[in-house]
């Protein structure tokens, strides 16, 4: 398989991104609870507020879970590619 410079790239940032435990134990929360606040997430992985927040905002940055606004309150979900990330993950770990 050939990838050009642009792919390279961009696979670069996808694996910085999950470059991170914390922002990989978000990311498989949030498959397993759709709709989790910011705080539900550091609730839930026992971190503080501002440590969840800055790596979900560098997941959705990226594209591996989307932003979804409920009235005054916004929740994550994760994406089709961070799916595809996490049984890449997976793969690998068997």
């Amino acid at each position: 398989m050939r990838l050009s410079e642009k792919q390279i790239k961009l696979l670069e940032t996808y694996f910085k991104a999950l470059a991170n435990k914390k922002r990989i134990a978000i990311l498989a929360l949030i498959e397993e609870e759709a709709n989790l606040t910011v705080f539900e997430i550091a609730e839930r992985l026992g971190l503080h507020y501002q440590t969840a927040a800055v790596h979900t905002q560098r997941l959705e940055k990226t594209g591996l879970i989307q932003k979804k606004y409920r009235g005054t309150h916004v929740v994550h979900r994760i994406t089709k590619r961070g799916k595809s990330f996490l049984s890449f993950a997976s793969k690998i770990l068997r």
